[in-house]
């Protein structure tokens, strides 16, 4: 991605009147990668396989969109980079498009998807808890909201940055606040300028039976430990109503390969650890990320993963100067 004024939609492909072989794709083998802009800013569409694809692709896209170039000939590559030339923004986050593929004999694979727009606007919020009603204290209106059904329950996340940490605010709804036990784990990684994922940090955030908030960095010896340049104060749980809060700032000096910046493309994704049943809700299954090792995930005691299959922790995020 050569700038985050171009991000990423999923979009309807129609049939192409050429037809050409496509080897090995199916349902699972499709995706489209999340938008890192608002669709009026003429943001790129990228299609990504897990096999390299022959064949003809085209994209298309909502009433009212415009998406160049109309066809991509494949000659067995695993990326497709399209560009929307005109979208609308959609109050809900969320675009419902689709893949088409054409096989030899005039015969398609067709793939849908909702993708949303995975960015964090620049602000100068600081993250303050709940206030006496159990509502965010700071004002998260500036953030994009990602609102999900992950598995059974419904999750929301903002994000924000600034010059000195990346802040995020997740809302699950139905879950049971257990004291050290329901915790949100998320994954921020680094994306190099060739594409390639650079360095993976993990962190955790839970209540302990005082209902304070602790944040935490987790090594690859599984042993938790005290985030470096962490002011205690910017971690919150707390429960309002039926949905627990998770509120935090992650400090960049703790996440030192992704350097704040506008247009900066990064990696994020989270689990949700529900100490009900011992489950785990995995963010990146909305994202249709492949699955992966349980083990790219960091592993702590009293975590909820068992024996459950992860996808890989690294869904598209980036860094923005605006929402608008």
């Amino acid at each position: 991605m050569t700038s985050m004024k171009k991000c990423y939609l999923v979009v309807s492909l129609f049939l192409c009147s050429t037809a050409i072989v496509v080897t090995g794709v199916g349902a699972d083998e499709l995706r489209i990668a999340n938008l890192l802009l608002s669709p009026e800013q003429k943001p790129n569409v990228e299609v990504l396989s897990t096999v390299p694809i022959e064949g003809a692709v085209r994209v298309s896209a909502p009433e009212g969109w415009r998406i160049s170039p109309e066809t991509i000939t494949a000659t067995g590559q695993k990326r497709f980079v399209f560009t929307v030339a005109q979208g609308r923004p959609s109050d809900k986050n969320e675009y419902a498009l689709a893949v088409t593929v054409q096989r030899l004999g005039d015969t398609t694979f067709l793939h849908r998807q909702n993708v949303r727009v995975a960015t964090a606007p620049n602000s100068n919020l600081d993250v303050a808890g709940p206030n006496e009603q159990g509502v965010a204290a700071a004002d998260w209106s500036y953030a994009i909201p990602n609102v999900a059904m992950v598995q059974d329950k419904q999750v929301r996340i903002h994000t924000v940055w600034n010059r000195r940490c990346f802040s995020l605010l997740v809302g699950v709804d139905d879950l049971e606040l257990v004291p050290t036990e329901t915790a949100v784990q998320i994954a921020l990684g680094s994306v190099k300028s060739d594409k390639t994922f650079g360095e993976l940090y993990q962190f955790l955030l839970f209540g302990d039976e005082a209902g304070k908030g602790h944040l935490v960095s987790l090594n690859n010896d599984k042993s938790p430990r005290t985030l470096p340049d962490t002011d205690t104060s910017k971690a919150f749980v707390w429960k309002q109503k039926n949905t627990v809060w998770f509120e935090m700032a992650i400090p960049f000096t703790a996440i030192p390969a992704i350097r704040p910046g506008e247009g900066r493309e990064l990696t994020l994704s989270f689990l949700i650890h529900n100490a009900e049943g011992k489950t785990v809700l995995d963010w990146g299954r909305t994202c249709l990320l492949p699955n992966e090792n349980a083990e790219k995930w960091c592993r702590w005691k009293g975590d909820s993963i068992g024996n459950t299959a992860l996808t890989m922790p690294r869904a598209e995020w980036g860094l923005c100067s605006s929402k608008f």
